[in-house]
């Protein structure tokens, strides 16, 4: 059976453009920022540090260690499993919040109760991201897939970290999964990074035929809104570009990637003033960013 989640991050607000950079696409100089994490959680949220919950937790634990002494191979009898599922619910909250120390604990515990809770490895995958600790990541994400190999969140996830790795084939296929899934609330989410690994494999037109399928289930989710300002530039169209990034500017959602990308759309249109408000913006919000350092290194270059 699927593991029952909500995405967390999947949704059209300005918040599901993340900081992570993906270096490995075929225009060196722009750079796409990943696609949400998606972080998964089943319907109802538990408070870390319920009473009730401590409790429990404790005497399953002390259990387990008592089994453990005996040297008892530990099943995973219904109480564990539930512990389990507490803990990985724990352990989301605490990656909501950019606990890590205590997300690991959680997990950590979730996946001792029961190595075979797909969702302790969701979760466990995640973090490991955010470490940046990708084959560990991996590692994860595939024992979650092995678990529910059924679960569009996690053929998302692993088929997004896939293609980032450079392994396009099997990771567009776990997102083309994904994006048929007519149940999938993430949909959008999934043909997103199915068009992003189409780009790597240089096939442009199918790239945007996903994006703008996605486009049309979540109008304004910002990951496509800027591939396919990406996409436009890269392919010669900066009109489409300034009309997507234009729609990106409109939710509020404003990046370093965004406002080099303004730059170069707008100096390719001969818009040398809108070009110069962009870099301006750039320098004043995000001085320390790659895309100033780049933008610097253009203006020199044009002396």
């Amino acid at each position: 059976m699927t593991t029952s989640v909500t995405a967390l991050t999947t949704d059209a607000s300005a918040d599901s453009i993340h900081a992570r950079r993906d270096g490995a696409h075929s225009h060196a100089t722009l750079r796409r920022r990943s696609l949400p994490r998606i972080p998964l959680t089943p319907g109802r949220h538990l408070k870390p540090h319920g009473r009730l919950v401590s409790l429990l937790l404790f005497w399953l634990a002390a259990a387990m260690l008592l089994a453990g002494c005996a040297g008892l191979q530990p099943k995973a009898s219904e109480d564990q499993r539930r512990a389990a599922e507490i803990n990985a619910e724990l352990g989301i909250s605490y990656l909501r919040q950019n606990d890590l120390m205590q997300a690991e604990r959680a997990l950590e515990r979730a996946i001792q109760f029961d190595p075979r809770l797909a969702m302790a490895h969701l979760g466990m995958a995640s973090l490991r991201e955010r470490q940046d600790l990708l084959d560990r990541a991996l590692e994860h994400y595939r024992k979650a897939l092995a678990l529910d190999p059924d679960d569009p969140y996690v053929q998302t996830n692993l088929g997004d970290l896939l293609c980032r790795q450079g392994e396009v084939a099997e990771g567009r296929a776990l997102l083309e999964q994904a994006g048929t899934n007519p149940s999938y609330r993430a949909r959008h989410v999934a043909l997103v990074g199915a068009g992003v690994c189409d780009l790597k494999a240089g096939e442009t037109e199918r790239a945007e035929r996903r994006i703008r399928e996605a486009l049309e289930i979540a109008p304004r989710f910002p990951d496509a809104l800027y591939e396919m300002a990406r996409l436009t530039y890269q392919d010669g169209r900066p009109f489409q570009t300034r009309a997507f990034l234009s729609r990106l500017r409109a939710l509020d959602v404003v990046t370093p990637e965004s406002l080099l990308l303004c730059y170069r759309a707008e100096m390719q249109l001969g818009n040398r003033e809108d070009a110069l408000r962009c870099a301006q913006r750039l320098m004043r919000d995000f001085a320390e960013s790659e895309e100033a350092a780049e933008l610097q290194r253009l203006e020199q270059e044009r002396g």
